[in-house]
């Protein structure tokens, strides 16, 4: 495979990753916050709010994770000329 075909498929799956990761976050913490609402009895109108929170929350939180996964990577010998990162 060519680098720039290595650069693309490590694009893609890194991406997938980021949204996943993304994806599981919002439910987890969705899932917390929705528990916490029922133990504290917090009215109906709570849903929105935390749905705002969940997404926000899995965003920066994702973000924060991709950030430490590609810099953990990084340190890796030989990656960025492997995958052709490098310009």
């Amino acid at each position: 495979m060519t680098k720039s075909g290595r650069r693309v498929t490590f694009l893609v799956v890194a991406t997938l990753a980021n949204m996943i990761t993304t994806v599981i976050i919002i439910v987890v913490v969705f899932l917390g916050l929705s528990a916490l609402s029922g133990l504290l009895r917090l009215g109906q109108n709570a849903g929105l709010a935390l749905i705002i929170v969940s997404f926000l929350a899995g965003v920066i939180l994702s973000g924060f994770i991709y950030n430490k996964v590609l810099k953990a990577l990084r340190k890796r010998p030989g990656l960025e000329e492997r995958f052709g990162l490098l310009k």
